[in-house]
């Protein structure tokens, strides 16, 4: 085949400053040479008057997605790595509480408990929580090595110790310190540095100063106007107080043997000692979104507008549509996603489970997560081998002591007190996803190596499409193996 016009060229642009790789990239809508001839002719000064005039005047924030930095962030709290992985547009990779046994000195302290009393309670409560980490780490070994040491268990995945650490990860506080590493382009940056720098926690506004030190050495145009945000400094507080003040006048108006039910009802939410972790149900669907993916699925392949893909599959029958999401999946392998269209409906879950599942749920950041705080109220959960290895009791034991400390350092300061809740309690979120994030979601945090937790979170999820959307919930592959009988009631392995 003869070819016209030029040829095809793919090449990288390395060692070049990233400000000046933003403006090469951006300049190329406006300059018809190649990206080479553009790089060679800026500097890293042209390339920041590029920027205050075309990024900071007139507001073509895309541009800065082009300078992209890999920050080393170490000896950050698990509880602040979690809300620096906040920011969706950026890639993780953090230090694993499942192949590494966590040093015991090796945790954060706020400074409103660094001393006195509360200072005391901190440090005990933490003390505690790691002395029997590292008591109980040689007896889930020596479980864990008879248990799964044999080559049957290798071979799907499993690692002695990896399932030990597993068992009883739960003992550590959201204070313990990880490393990660975090790759983010300069208009995620400055988000996240302003939501950081507005943040009620300590942690966090040094984190956001020393990040912005580091970031302004490559980037430092793009980096301006990462002050706190007066809009998100203070927002909870302002939430929290009107929704008081909506309850004192709606309690003025029942009176006092209101006021007396809804305390009890309130103090009746906290639980104390184990509770089931893993729940997951939809609070909110589109009740129409199996026609939704349908209708579009059609609108892409045949063409017809909308209206006429909608009143097609409503003259569908079961099967009809059955066959149709079948054949949009044919030949689609384990590591292929759904054609998007299948993001044509969404659900949002109230999910609960331990903060140790949570850490690995969060990380599908493509969904909308809507938090609340860190608390030692809702229960916790004692893994199943942590029970057959007979370490149970001492397990409760501490996290029963745990609760104890947590509540009075709560009272005190309720934001830092999050740093001394240990991963086995509970969290309880809102997680909103489209069908195929949900499709993909299920696929992996079901799979028989993972942890229990998120397991039980996974099988959840599909039970709960399943009941809303029956043809389309049992499209999700699922991982079954292992599973108690009374988790995978309603699922169906396609």
């Amino acid at each position: 085949m003869t070819e016209t016009g030029s040829p095809l060229r793919v090449y990288t642009l390395n060692g070049l400053p990233p400000e000046v790789v933003a403006v090469t990239f951006a300049k190329t809508s406006r300059v018809p040479d190649s990206f080479e001839e553009i790089a060679r002719e800026l500097s890293e000064s042209e390339s920041s008057r590029f920027h205050e005039k075309w990024v900071i005047g007139y507001g073509h924030s895309s541009v800065a997605e082009h300078a992209v930095l890999s920050i080393a962030i170490e000896n950050i709290s698990i509880l602040g790595a979690k809300l620096v992985e906040e920011s969706r547009l950026s890639s993780f990779t953090e230090k694993s509480t499942r192949y590494q046994v966590m040093s015991p000195d090796n945790y954060y302290t706020p400074p409103v408990f660094a001393s006195g009393e509360a200072g005391d309670v901190y440090r005990e409560a933490i003390a505690r929580l790691y002395a029997t980490y590292d008591e109980l780490m040689p007896e889930a070994r020596a479980y864990c090595d008879e248990a799964y040491g044999g080559p049957e268990w290798r071979e799907r995945g499993y690692t002695p110790k990896g399932k030990a650490c597993d068992s009883i990860r739960g003992l550590l506080p959201a204070a313990a310190k990880t490393n990660m590493g975090w790759t983010v382009n300069a208009r995620s940056l400055k988000h996240g540095l302003v939501r950081m720098a507005s943040s009620p926690l300590d942690e966090m506004r040094g984190l956001a100063a020393e990040l912005r030190r580091i970031g302004e050495a490559q980037i430092p145009t793009l980096l301006k106007y990462t002050d706190p945000s007066s809009y998100q400094e203070g927002w909870e507080e302002r939430m929290a107080a009107h929704e008081a003040s909506r309850l004192s006048a709606a309690e003025a108006e029942v009176g006092a043997r209101g006021r007396a039910g809804r305390a009890g009802s309130a103090r009746a939410e906290g639980a104390r000692g184990e509770q089931a972790s893993g729940g997951a149900r939809i609070v909110h669907y589109d009740e129409d979104g199996e026609a939704s993916v349908l209708a579009s699925l059609l609108f892409r392949a045949g063409g017809q507008p909308y209206d006429e893909a909608r009143a097609i599959v409503a003259g569908m029958n079961e099967d009809e549509r059955r066959s149709m999401l079948d054949v949009a999946l044919a030949g689609m392998t384990e590591h292929e996603a759904p054609v998007r269209e299948f993001e044509n409906t969404s659900y949002t879950f109230e999910i609960t489970c331990d903060f140790g599942a949570y850490r690995d749920i969060q990380r599908h950041r493509m969904t909308t997560q809507t938090q609340q705080l860190l608390t030692c109220d809702l229960g916790y959960v004692v893994t199943d081998d942590a029970r057959a290895a007979g370490l149970a009791g001492r397990v409760e034991r501490v996290l029963e002591e745990a609760y104890e400390s947590w509540r009075m350092l709560a009272d005190i300061d309720p934001e830092h007190a999050q740093y001394m809740v240990p991963l086995a309690y509970n969290k309880r979120f809102l997680m909103r996803m489209n069908f195929r994030q949900a499709f993909h979601f299920v696929r992996l945090r079901s799979k028989v190596q993972g942890h229990e937790s998120y397991r039980r979170v996974a099988w959840a999820v599909k039970r709960e499409i399943e009941r809303v959307h029956p043809l389309l919930g049992e499209l999700i592959p699922v991982d079954v193996e292992g599973a108690p009988a009374a988790e995978i009631v309603g699922v169906r392995e396609r």
